[in-house]
């Protein structure tokens, strides 16, 4: 065997037919990032595992003295979670839960400290995973991945590859070492997630906030940006764009895959790196309908068409998912980022990163001299679960995920029903939302006062409502993990005007804070402002379902709306 031959990590899956590999785009990379070298220690990780080889060129500790002889865990078997959870929680009784076991049924794994064969290239144990290793990490965890990216991405380019990182935002750490200068213009969706934020704003970037709809990005307003970018006045123009497309942190909108597509042929006009960060790609779920809600023809036929596919199964899960911008990517321009954060558990400190080669190349390099691997425990423990369930049951293990997102997205929807009156769009009052295929948007009203049934005139607004003023707006998430409202502070007696909105709303969060209910404020998320969505006189909070029981949601929901009632009489 030619030892100068074997690769560093085992080789990407074969493409298929009739892809181009990526551009060359190392025309994006900064000046530290084309002088960083291969560790040239690091390097010799790669001839150790070789048969017959002895090792005395690393300074390693002997397996032997390894603390650790097995590794294990009871994990929950891939079909724990329902995939059609009822609405409504059912209520134990005494003896129910008196005669029942509380503790879920679970299975065991274990890692041993040697693998009976270590030759396996999917073989796991200690002795290797606990042991010092290439930035790559475990040989075993980018053959999985890439049969996942393969298999549910179908990337339009040939020569794409994998990187396990220490979650997305070491991933967009990574990227911003990578690419950006001091000067650069980055462009984010208006709202966006603080966490990349702390990563590209120490660069003193010029930060271009993209107006969005329910369905995130606008392209023609993204185009138009670049179009009309003047040099000399701003800067270079800009090349990054970051974008969460699936359940858009905060705002939870979703991009489908028109919009992508349209978004992703702007960015390879304007010669644009696209960082899709997908923590929430498959809590991708149904639209919502209201639980007393009659159903439309067309409504009932698309209800009747997802039920259908869950019954499908594995596949037709996959298919109803939206396309990665790696599916239209045929230059190499996309770098992903996944995280087991939002499908196994954040403190694994898990994720990965798809790209082209020179980016993984170069991501590598950084690696070598930061983060290196990930841990040896979680990359052990995440891949021995993943082959225990094998590959359906993990994807039936998604499904599960994605059931019991969407039933707790539906108990809030359900509970600000039940302390507000709504009413979908359709209405020139609410703010925030058209229809859209992702669902209605709603307007909120106190609830109907049985002692004044007349039709009130809202002064501020000029507008005739059986309830008086909106009081909150938000469109129902199709993806993710959480609900934007928009908050109408017209009414307040202080409001004066938008720069009054801040005051109000900090003043409004930290009342919620004092009766036990804590949001996320909306400035946090702000790009740079002024906004596409909404308006003047308008605040927004982040409301996350992802953790909160039935009773804690229904709770929190009725003190909202007696706060938020009380503080605009305030």
């Amino acid at each position: 065997m030619n030892i100068d031959t074997i690769p560093f990590v085992a080789a990407p899956p074969a493409p298929r037919a009739g892809l181009p590999n990526a551009r060359d785009m190392s025309h994006h990379l900064n000046s530290i990032t084309k002088r960083r070298q291969a560790n040239k220690l690091k390097e010799l990780y790669k001839y150790a595992a070789l048969p017959g080889m002895v090792p005395m060129a690393g300074g390693v500790p002997s397996p032997t003295i390894f603390p650790f002889e097995t590794l294990s865990a009871d994990i929950l078997p891939y079909n724990h979670l329902p995939l059609d959870p009822p609405r409504v929680p059912k209520k134990q009784g005494l003896l129910e839960w008196l005669f029942s076991s509380s503790a879920p049924t679970t299975e065991k794994i274990s890692i041993p400290k040697y693998a009976a064969d270590p030759k396996d290239p999917m073989a796991i144990q200690l002795s290797t995973s606990l042991q010092y290793a290439a930035a790559t990490g475990p040989p075993a965890f980018p053959i999985w991945l890439r049969k996942y990216v393969e298999t549910v991405f179908k990337p339009a380019f040939a020569d794409w590859d994998v990187l396990l990182d220490v979650g997305a935002t070491d991933a967009m750490t990574k990227v911003c070492n990578m690419l950006l200068v001091e000067g650069d213009s980055v462009m984010v969706e208006e709202w966006t997630y603080p966490g990349a934020m702390n990563a590209y704003l120490p660069y003193d970037v010029n930060v271009v906030g993209l107006p969005m709809d329910n369905e995130g990005i606008i392209p023609a307003d993204m185009d138009k940006v670049l179009s009309s970018w003047n040099e000399e006045k701003q800067g270079p123009r800009p090349r990054l764009l970051y974008t969460v497309p699936t359940g858009q942190n905060p705002t939870g909108a979703t991009m489908l895959a028109e919009r992508r597509k349209a978004v992703y042929d702007i960015c390879s006009k304007y010669d644009v790196v696209i960082v899709e960060d997908e923590p929430y790609y498959c809590l991708f779920m149904d639209a919502y309908v209201p639980r007393d809600a009659k159903l439309s023809p067309m409504d009932k036929a698309q209800r009747d068409a997802e039920k259908l596919e869950g019954k499908k199964g594995n596949e037709a899960f996959l298919k109803s998912l939206p396309p990665s911008f790696l599916h239209f990517d045929t230059d190499g321009r996309v770098i992903r980022f996944d995280t087991f954060s939002k499908t196994s558990c954040p403190g694994s400190r898990l994720g990965w990163i798809t790209s082209s080669p020179i980016f993984i190349e170069r991501l590598t390099r950084i690696a070598e001299c930061g983060t290196q691997a990930p841990s040896g425990f979680a990359t052990a423990l995440t891949l021995t679960m993943l082959n225990h369930w094998g590959w359906d049951g993990y994807v039936r293990w998604l499904r599960g995920i994605k059931a019991n997102y969407r039933m707790k997205r539906d108990w809030m929807l359900d509970a600000l029903a039940d302390s507000f009156h709504l009413e979908s769009d359709g209405s020139s009052i609410n703010p925030l939302v058209l229809s859209t295929p992702l669902g209605r948007g709603y307007t909120a009203y106190a609830r109907p006062d049985p002692a004044s049934p007349e039709r009130r005139w809202d002064e501020k607004r000029g507008v005739q409502s059986a309830h008086g003023a909106p009081l909150i707006s938000f469109i129902p998430p199709s993806a993710g993990m959480f609900i934007f409202l928009g908050v109408h502070l017209n009414t307040h007696p202080e409001y004066r005007g938008p720069d009054d909105t801040r005051t109000l709303m900090d003043k409004l969060w930290r009342t919620l804070a004092k009766h036990h209910v804590l949001f996320a404020p909306g400035w946090a998320f702000d790009a740079n402002g002024p906004h596409n969505i909404g308006g003047d006189g308008v605040g927004y909070f982040r409301l996350s379902f992802s953790i909160v029981t039935y009773e804690q949601t229904r709770e929190s929901m009725e003190v909202f709306a007696k706060v938020l009632k009380q503080f605009l009489r305030a």
